[in-house]
């Protein structure tokens, strides 16, 4: 039997006939001491509820095809979400302030479809400033007297009469009938249900973080000032670079001191992978080989890339390096790049080697395996990549990456 961890808890939500509406998720720690922040963080909390609700876990058999209410934070609002509107519903703690970068993230959340619900509130009153973003506000029903109560309703109704009201931490039946003859919509509570686990197969924190930086280096829309911010965020990486810059294979005639002034000399996407290779590489008990395989990979389809369209190498270095993802990390390619809002094209060409990035991926993996007559050819010259062309490619990469292993070392 395989043993499994608990990837979070699900509280049902029920409407006024008892009919389930939607779940709750929510944090739980696996018992992973390794793995689990040593004190609680929010945002931690939030990032590992969703990414094992929509990955680690089926989103639509735990939740019944029900939307997932999940708790995010001040911070965690402002972050981009992969996930479809319709799964998720962000429910907004009450510990977040109303600053214009809230309002501004609220504002384009609504405008993406997602449904926002104001969770914890205790106010008898409908004047709360994030309250004009939110569909739903979820009443922290002990925190109310009967009159308190009757009286947040009425206010909400009043100024928000499409708001749907849910009522939070119901246990008893007194507490569900007093808050439903209210014209409460929504309820949550023991008596209708306490959370029960969700087991699963968890990814290891530290692949989930690797996935995650990964994405984020080689996003198209990243400038030089968000990659410098990634880099220096992490001192490995950080300290790897300047070395890297400034060492006797770049020539440089002065120190360089500066992320942002290592990445002007040695060129944004040159950095990106090599920030993407270093942390490749920390990932423990994996052979040279393999890193020198991921390097020759990435390159070979680098170059193709490149030959077939001005622009397209850092697209083709990526998917080079994402196919070997399932070496480095001993999981199923499609399971990892669920972990991160990976382009579905850079998914689809590694994946399903669809598209003219699949066919030279798929041309790459041939030539690698010495299978030159299964190789793509008729396809690769449909998009401008004769045999010339393919092996010119092959003898840049296998040259520079030879030193490039060398200076990752």
């Amino acid at each position: 039997m395989v043993a499994t961890d608990i990837l979070f808890a699900r509280q049902p939500i029920y409407d006024a006939h008892t009919q389930r509406h939607g779940f709750e998720l929510l944090f739980r720690d696996s018992g992973d001491a390794a793995s689990a922040p040593a004190m609680f963080d929010g945002e931690a909390a939030t990032g590992r509820v969703l990414v094992n609700a929509f990955s680690n876990a089926d989103i639509d058999l735990v939740c019944e095809g029900r939307p997932a209410f999940v708790n995010f934070t001040a911070k965690t609002i402002t972050h981009a979400l992969p996930f479809e509107p319709e799964r998720l519903v962000i429910e907004v703690l009450e510990s977040v302030e109303a600053t214009p970068d809230v309002h501004a993230a609220l504002m384009g959340l609504n405008s993406a479809g997602y449904r926002i619900a104001l969770d914890d509130y205790a106010h008898a009153h409908a004047e709360h400033p994030l309250l004009s973003y939110a569909q739903i506000v979820k009443l922290e029903y002990p925190a109310f007297s009967p009159t308190s109560l009757a009286r947040a309703i009425k206010a909400l109704r009043a100024r928000y009469p499409a708001i749907r009201i849910l009522a939070e931490k119901i246990e008893t039946r007194e507490d569900f009938e007093r808050c439903r003859s209210l014209g409460c919509d929504l309820f949550q509570g023991y008596f209708l249900a306490r959370p029960e686990p969700v087991h699963g197969q968890l990814l290891p924190a530290a692949h989930v973080r690797v996935i995650e930086l990964l994405a984020r280096l080689n996003d198209p829309k990243a400038d030089v000032e968000q990659v410098s911010r990634l880099v220096s965020a992490d001192p490995y990486l950080s300290l790897r670079l300047l070395k890297l810059v400034n060492s006797s294979t770049f020539g440089v005639a002065r120190k360089i001191t500066s992320l942002s002034r290592a990445i002007l000399a040695l060129g944004l996407n040159r950095v990106r992978a090599f920030a993407s290779l270093l942390v490749l590489s920390r990932l423990e008990r994996k052979p040279r080989a393999l890193q020198y395989i991921a390097i020759s990979r990435s390159l070979m389809c680098q170059h193709l890339c490149e030959k077939r369209a001005a622009g397209e190498g850092p697209m083709g270095f990526m998917i080079g390096l994402l196919s070997c993802l399932d070496a480095f990390m001993d999981r199923p390619l499609p399971e990892i790049l669920k972990q991160a809002p990976f382009d579905p094209i850079i998914i689809d060409a590694v994946v399903e080697r669809k598209g003219p990035l699949g066919a030279i991926l798929e041309a790459t993996l041939r030539h690698e395996r010495g299978d030159l007559e299964a190789t793509p050819w008729t396809v690769l010259r449909a998009i401008g990549i004769d045999t010339n062309a393919f092996m010119e490619a092959f003898r840049d990469a296998v040259g520079i990456a030879g030193r490039q292993g060398e200076l990752l070392a």
